[in-house]
């Protein structure tokens, strides 16, 4: 797993035609079948259920579930989500915000809305008085690599690692 550490200030991009918001309860079942397309990209399990989900995204003081809708569509189930978590980052002494999780459905890539998600996330963990924000990925599975360099984020080779 890398982990790149953007600024808090973007460059600025073109607008997509998608506008990010938190999450509400209508947006969970879909969101739901995203984390389980993101864990078959991954190769991962999907442990997490709509009740659990719903306590984390809705009910937890440290979770913020963004999504995004695309507003040029008649849709209006979101096509991407972000979930950033707020804490304390030890090593630099202060509140962090952590990207732990960016998904994009495929048919909605490419289109700006994995950069208008972080753009959010990063404002979102700005206004909640971070000091900066860490995206985790696994680009050697699931090519995330390649969506990190074009939104100009550098991977470091820092590990992440997770306790089962």
């Amino acid at each position: 797993m890398s982990v790149a550490t953007p600024s808090l200030n973007p460059a600025p991009a073109p607008a997509p035609a998608v506008t990010v918001r938190l999450a509400t309860p209508d947006d969970l079942p879909e969101t739901h079948r995203m984390l389980i397309a993101l864990a078959a990209r991954t190769g991962a399990q999907v442990r997490i259920t709509p009740p659990v989900l719903a306590r984390i995204a809705l009910e937890g003081r440290a979770a913020r579930l963004l999504v995004a809708q695309r507003t040029d569509s008649p849709q209006r189930h979101p096509v991407g989500f972000a979930l950033l978590l707020v804490g304390r980052n030890m090593v630099a002494g202060a509140d962090w915000g952590f990207v732990e999780q960016l998904y994009v459905q495929e048919p909605d890539r490419k289109r700006g809305i994995g950069r208008a998600l972080l753009a959010a996330a990063r404002q979102m963990a700005a206004r909640a008085g971070c000091q900066g924000v860490t995206i985790s990925s696994q680009p050697e599975i699931d090519g995330s690599a390649l969506v990190w360099r074009a939104l100009g984020l550098d991977l470091s080779e820092a590990p992440r690692f997770a306790a089962e």
